[in-house]
């Protein structure tokens, strides 16, 4: 199944996307929704972010090629990022002012990302899969300098429209077989499999569910591989993963 959440007019809903066609459906899909009769052309809505996460966990330094010289964590390593830094694809990344006068470097993370569909707790990596709902691409924007330099990264990873998310929800992917790319530009900066997580996503959230419970529609970023290049305004980033499709966001000043 690939599912969106989209706006027509201004009626917002979440749909079944079938080749160009959305079918409207009564319910978030991680519950229990009808399919209704209403469709609407891919061509006349509007694609918002996928879904509104309660929370999301975005894991850190989780590929080798990320790592440079540092040691691997032993743990999947999380911190929070807010929703209200959720976007959808094409919507603009919007740099802060603070970061533009400071000259900060922004740099993207394209990321897969993963949404639960079921609530977890203690639940053990055999069984890990079976609560998730379904992929999707993630560009965890990241202000360097804030990041280095701030105590926490509130603002370097959770400034407003720093999280896009989409276009869609892919159901019954194998989260160690996707590729994923990112461009800046239409230049290639990042590239590299799936398979190649220091933690993968069974090992994410048996972690994650020992000490905090997951909900349906909680967001987990996976991590980024590589080491990207400085995004600035006029720019455009596009992460893109197989099975998936294409997340497109433009780059604004505030």
């Amino acid at each position: 199944m690939r599912y969106v959440r989209f706006q027509v007019g201004t009626h917002v809903a979440y749909g079944v996307l079938g080749g160009d066609v959305v079918r409207e459906i009564t319910a978030p899909p991680y519950g229990a929704y009808k399919v209704t009769d209403r469709t609407h052309k891919l061509s006349e809505v509007k694609l918002l972010a996928p879904i509104v996460p309660g929370k999301i966990v975005a894991i850190g330094l989780n590929y080798k090629s990320h790592l440079g010289n540092r040691e691997a964590p032993k743990v999947p390593e999380g911190f929070y990022k807010t929703p209200t830094s959720v976007i959808g694809t094409e919507e603009p990344v919007r740099i802060p002012q603070a970061a533009l006068q400071e000259k900060v470097h922004m740099q993207p993370e394209g990321e897969m990302v993963f949404i639960m569909g079921k609530r977890a707790k203690n639940v053990k990596k055999a069984e890990a899969l079976s609560y998730v709902l379904g992929y999707t691409c993630g560009n965890d924007v990241s202000a360097r300098d804030w990041q280095r330099n701030d105590l926490q990264w509130w603002r370097a990873k959770s400034s407003d429209t720093f999280s896009p998310m989409g276009p869609v929800i892919v159901t019954d992917l194998d989260p160690s077989k996707m590729q994923l790319i990112c461009r800046i530009n239409g230049k290639v900066v990042q590239e590299q499999s799936t398979g190649d997580l220091v933690h993968d996503v069974p090992a994410i959230i048996e972690f994650i569910s020992s000490a905090i419970t997951l909900e349906p529609g909680d967001a987990i970023y996976t991590g980024t591989p590589g080491a990207p290049g400085d995004i600035h305004p006029g720019d455009v980033v596009e992460v893109e993963i197989s099975g998936i499709g294409v997340l497109r966001n433009p780059i604004e000043a505030e």
